[in-house]
């Protein structure tokens, strides 16, 4: 499955022979009949899927659920369609399910007809297996025979589940190894799966049960297998049977996720305390706990030290506790050492390359190459030089010569010309504009594949700018003369603003670092500076908003109600938290000295957002923490009515 692909561009839409279970805790199952595939879901998320009736993307779906306030949390959208996907309930338009055909199963029992006498005979086995004790076989001839009952227990048990699915209207399907398959279950309400789940389990009992009264010798495999089919984990039946009947269930998107940003340390967290807050968890652990016990006892039994006897908890006792604390604590330390594994593979990952460049910067300078070929690397990687021909490139690459510098060094004296554009290979360049005053005030920092002095050609309104290295630096450097031959009369105005000016801007704030590359560009084009005078208001409380504001330069005050609620400087932004739940300013925006923004107007920035999946998850993550309470899914007092 290729998410980004298919979470961007395929046109996707609801597969036909669709069907659904009753509503249960919250969650409904929908089924793909053709290919026997299974989605459990809640209501929300089924309204939502039922809006690929008509095919879609999932950028231009997201458009839609954002402008009628029916958006659910991002990270949850995305996960529903990638599940509804591999489940085939959304498949890409035009195309089809594979057929999985049922078996002609033609006997059908009402389980609920049934269910007092499966709970009978289930306790008669647990009783008689208790009181007369499973014994270890003393001969090849008896474990053959024990191992038999165990297989016919086994099939007969299936057989009769599948009878009692059928019963119940569900299907019944052949496995790989043409045996049966009882997945269908899941569409039934709770009160049949539990009886269903329960049909092999009591046919292995009352097995058990009577194979110790007729001969304890053969019940050693018939109880491992009973023991193994009321295991606690592992997808064993009573655990199946204790989710089934929970209430609230979790959907599918809400466990064991595909979509990558969804697989955090934080994420698990989460659904690790929300699991603790259910009775049902506790109710599996309280099983747990006894299914082990009861394990210990019948391995006392086995092995001819009876647990009612004081030498069974003088020598077994201790033995037991122990495995069952130990058994509790191992779990905790693997779940706990498996976090603690991935949390710091990220933030290793994360500081690896910081480090990297910290390294590269200040002991490494003078070993970077500048061949020919490495300036040539340097050039095709810068993105102002992107667009240019080939035969341009070479011959940037062919002119440009290396200049080192150390740190806290000026490019070139105060209020002179540019004598040169540099393109840097290694290290941090500031940009500072003066004020009338004289006062200097940093505005962008450069790093490595970006260029230097080409501002005042970007910006020749206010081009009163100066260069100041903030680390060691190696840079390509070009002579202007060839610079406004080579780069300025092939670049239009637009571009060269959207590459000098904003893209730098743009890739070293905080709001943008976990962008591609490609959306920063994108944004960039999209995007518009504006400048403000002081005390000019940006945003008006109360008013609905129509662009999405990014503080470039300057200052700016945050007003509620006429009093003074923040301090905005550049990097912060503005504006996104009612254009995405379509609601009118909580607060007013006031322009503080030389305030100058880019803005996006509120169509391209909805386009913008719903076609880059890890723009809108920055945008959800850092919009729900300045509100205290996640912006999505919208409740009443999120927004006015219109």
């Amino acid at each position: 499955m290729e998410i980004n692909l298919l979470l961007t561009a395929k046109r996707l839409e609801l597969t036909e022979q669709l069907i659904h279970s009753e509503t249960a805790g919250g969650i409904m199952v929908i089924k793909n009949v053709p290919a026997r595939t299974y989605l459990a879901v809640t209501t929300k998320q089924w309204r939502l899927l039922q809006l690929f009736r008509q095919p879609h993307t999932v950028p231009r779906l997201l458009e839609t659920i954002i402008e009628e306030r029916q958006c659910p949390p991002l990270g949850e959208y995305y996960e529903l369609i990638l599940k509804a996907v591999r489940a085939g309930v959304l498949v890409e338009a035009g195309h089809s399910s594979t057929v999985v055909a049922a078996t002609n199963w033609s006997v059908a029992l009402r389980p609920q007809k049934l269910r007092f006498a499966i709970w009978t005979l289930l306790l008669v086995g647990l009783v008689l297996t208790v009181a007369l004790r499973p014994v270890l076989p003393a001969s090849a001839l008896q474990a053959a025979i024990s191992l038999a009952i165990m297989v016919v227990a086994y099939v007969l048990g299936t057989a009769f589940a599948a009878s009692m699915l059928r019963g119940a209207g569900g299907e019944v399907y052949p496995t790989r190894r043409n045996w049966i398959d009882l997945v269908d279950v899941c569409m039934l309400p709770p009160a049949d799966q539990r009886v269903i789940l329960l049909g092999p389990v009591t046919v292995m009992a009352a097995a058990t049960g009577v194979v110790t009264w007729r001969d304890p010798e053969w019940s050693f495999f018939p109880f491992v297998a009973l023991m193994f089919q009321l295991r606690p984990v592992l997808r064993g039946a009573v655990g199946r049977i204790f989710r089934a009947a929970a209430d609230p269930r979790t959907s599918d998107a809400e466990h064991a996720f595909l979509f990558p940003p969804n697989r955090t340390p934080g994420q698990r967290w989460r659904m690790l305390w929300a699991s603790l807050a259910s009775l049902t968890t506790w109710k599996e652990i309280g099983y747990g706990i006894g299914w082990t016990i009861a394990l210990g006892y019948f391995v006392g039994v086995l092995t001819d030290v009876p647990p009612w006897t004081l030498a069974f908890w003088q020598t077994r006792g201790p033995w037991l506790l122990a495995s069952l604390v130990g058994s509790l604590v191992l779990l905790n330390a693997i779940y706990l050492g498996s976090e603690f594994y991935l949390y710091a593979r990220e933030r290793a990952i994360a500081r690896h390359e910081t480090l990297r460049q910290f390294h590269r910067r200040w002991f490494k300078r003078k070993k970077l190459a500048t061949t020919s070929e490495a300036r040539m690397r340097a050039v095709v990687r810068a993105p102002l030089f992107r667009h240019l021909s080939l035969p341009i490139q070479n011959d940037i690459a062919e002119l440009m010569r290396p200049h080192t510098l150390g740190p806290w060094r000026l490019l070139q004296p105060a209020d002179e010309p540019m004598t040169h554009v540099s393109l840097i290979l290694s290290g941090k360049v500031g940009v500072y504009r003066t004020s009338r005053t004289g006062r200097r005030a940093l505005v962008q920092v450069l790093n490595e594949d970006e260029v230097v002095g080409l501002h005042a050609a970007a910006d020749p309104s206010d081009p009163n700018f100066v260069y100041r290295t903030l680390t060691p630096v190696v840079l390509l450097q070009l002579e202007w003369e060839q610079a406004e031959q080579l780069i300025l009369s092939q670049t239009s105005k637009d571009m060269l603003i959207n590459l000098v000016q904003k893209l730098p801007f743009l890739a070293r704030i905080r709001l943008c670092q976990n962008w591609h590359m490609q959306a920063i560009q994108r944004f960039a084009e999209l995007s518009l500076i504006q400048d403000f005078r002081a005390n000019e208001v940006m945003l008006q409380e109360g008013d609905y908003s129509k662009s999405f504001f990014i503080l470039m330069e300057g200052d700016a005050r945050v007003t509620k109600r006429g009093k003074l609620y923040n301090r905005m400087n550049s990097g912060s932004f503005f504006g996104e938290i009612g254009l995405l739940q379509n609601s009118r300013a909580n607060a007013q925006v006031t322009a503080g000295e030389g305030a100058r923004i880019l803005s996006i107007q509120r169509r391209d920035f909805l386009r913008f957002v719903a076609h880059n999946y890890s723009v809108a998850l920055e945008l959800e993550r850092v919009s729900s923490r300045r509100l205290g309470r996640p912006i999505f899914p919208l409740s009443p007092e999120n927004f006015e009515t219109i």
